[in-house]
């Protein structure tokens, strides 16, 4: 009988472990190598001046439309910032160029279209405040 209950315990530590630790990758930011750009095309959408939320969802996501309402509204925060929402059983070019396993699944693009930040999973307003942090100002002001 305590063998029992200890193996209880012990798959139960586990659990709340694992649980844990992945909860603790939601919506991380990321930082990626510049890489190739991305064209306003290749989105089928316009990209934002100064930076570009790209979320990819499917229709069985749960939290997609959560995470496409907070990105939006963080995007409407700021000037020239746009959010971008690809359905990716749609756009299986994309999301395998961008290996995106889960959704959903966030790239922020600077204003030349190059990938700057990732968040895998929902993330929250700062996390998404964050990743908008990563995009390098310099050069994207229009001035005459």
């Amino acid at each position: 009988m305590l063998v029992n209950a200890l193996v209880v315990l012990v798959l139960l530590a586990v659990a709340s472990a694992f649980y844990w630790w992945w909860q603790r990758r939601q919506g991380r930011v990321q930082h990626v190598e510049r890489a190739d750009a991305v064209t306003s095309e290749q989105l089928g959408a316009t990209r934002g001046y100064y930076a570009t939320f790209v979320q990819f969802s499917t229709p069985m996501c749960s939290k997609c439309p959560g995470a496409a309402r907070l990105l939006t509204t963080i995007a409407g925060e700021q000037p020239h910032v746009v959010h971008i929402d690809i359905d990716a059983s749609q756009r299986l070019d994309l999301a395998r160029r961008f290996d995106i396993m889960r959704t959903p699944t966030t790239l922020v693009l600077d204003g030349d279209g190059l990938v700057v930040a990732r968040m895998d999973g929902a993330p929250t307003p700062d996390q998404a405040r964050a990743a908008l942090a990563e995009v390098d100002s310099a050069g994207t002001e229009y001035a005459i």
